[in-house]
């Protein structure tokens, strides 16, 4: 079957580096063709040199080629999504396999955690195991059980799914469906409706809140509370949905299987709003606050000496593109940063060559 949309030819790709990248090309709301180049480098948390800079890691993890999660697809958090989106306009700072540390390990009802990059940062605070109870119309948040550790992870954030009845043939349909749109895998989430037909008086809260505005009885009843993390937020929630564009019945008789005219690269950008950041150019403070055993903070780099491209065109000149800091995720689990690095470049300038390199270390 032929394709619907014409390939550009397709260039020479060198990886003059030890690190995984992958060539792959894009077309833009706009029907242009683009080419992209994306590159993995993944460095060390344990070993930080001068400046606290991290040493590259001995082994070098391939890219992600899927969405990955804690649990079942769809349903539990993500733990990182594939390193192929096309574009990202910012930088995604991002943390996984992370757990919320009281501080020198004493078990607190509510600490404050947050990270640090350059001029940005970010402040969460996190509770022990506690409860919504509610009275006739309103709910009233139980006090926070003493905790030495949180998992932070969006199940313990604001939102939720609540189906009634919760269990149903096959081949039935519940009664009742309802979403948290911004996330449906949280806690907390009670909607009236929901709660008239299960006569649900008591449900988990969530653990994961604003520094600044604690979630308490009257963000309870209203239903209503930023949901806060420092993951991945879904591609189907909102309002990161909203930027995939619109797939209506005129999308698919004038534009499919083009992008629609209001898709937004934005789109690409898996962290929460407030984690986008301007692409670090490297040698940036990161600071951890929190997220290490034992609470405290924790003092790193962002890594410089990025990668480059050159553009070697078919008419004879050379370009030399920069690789674009464009993903920050930091594995607490296996204590290292993975930077990724992405580059485009108009199908229109005929490219021959695409050249990955890498100035050596001193």
């Amino acid at each position: 079957m032929d394709s619907p949309i014409d390939a550009a030819p397709l260039p020479e790709v060198r990886n003059h580096t030890r690190f995984p990248a992958q060539y792959f090309q894009m077309i833009a709301p706009d029907d242009k063709l683009f080419h992209v180049l994306v590159c993995r480098m993944t460095f060390d948390l344990n070993r930080l040199g001068r400046e606290n800079m991290p040493a590259l890691s001995d082994e070098q993890p391939p890219l992600i080629d899927a969405d990955r999660f804690y649990g079942e697809p769809n349903v539990s958090s993500i733990e990182e999504e594939s390193d192929f989106a096309p574009f990202k306009p910012k930088c995604d700072v991002l943390v996984t396999h992370a757990t919320a540390h009281a501080p020198k390990g004493r078990a607190e009802k509510r600490w404050p955690i947050g990270i640090r990059v350059g001029e940005w940062s970010k402040t969460l605070a996190v509770t022990g195991p506690r409860r919504m109870n509610k009275n006739k119309q309103a709910w009233r948040v139980d006090e926070p059980q003493a905790a030495s550790e949180t998992l932070l992870r969006y199940e313990w954030a604001f939102g939720g799914t609540r189906r009634w009845p919760l269990e149903v043939g096959e081949d039935q349909e519940p009664e009742l469906l309802l979403r948290y749109d911004a996330n449906p895998i949280g806690a907390g989430y009670a909607p009236s409706q929901w709660c008239k037909a299960s006569n649900a008086d008591k449900i988990d809260a969530p653990r994961i809140e604003l520094l600044d505005k604690p979630f308490d009885a009257a963000a309870a009843t209203a239903q209503d509370y930023p949901v806060a993390g420092f993951g991945t937020i879904g591609r189907w929630w909102s309002p990161r949905v909203a930027r995939a564009g619109t797939y209506d019945s005129q999308w698919k008789k004038e534009r499919w299987p083009c992008l629609p005219r209001d898709f937004d690269f934005a789109y690409w950008n898996g962290a929460p709003l407030d984690q986008q950041i301007a692409w670090p150019k490297g040698g940036e403070p990161v600071v951890l606050t929190g997220l290490m055993p034992g609470g405290g903070q924790f003092h790193a780099s962002v890594p410089g000496n990025a990668p480059f491209t050159l553009i070697r065109l078919r008419a004879g000149p050379i370009m030399l593109r920069p690789m674009r800091l464009d993903t920050l995720v930091f594995n607490l689990r296996a204590m290292t940063l993975a930077c990724v690095y992405r580059m485009t470049v108009a199908a229109k300038a005929d490219v021959r060559v695409l050249e990955l390199r890498r100035q050596k270390e001193a």
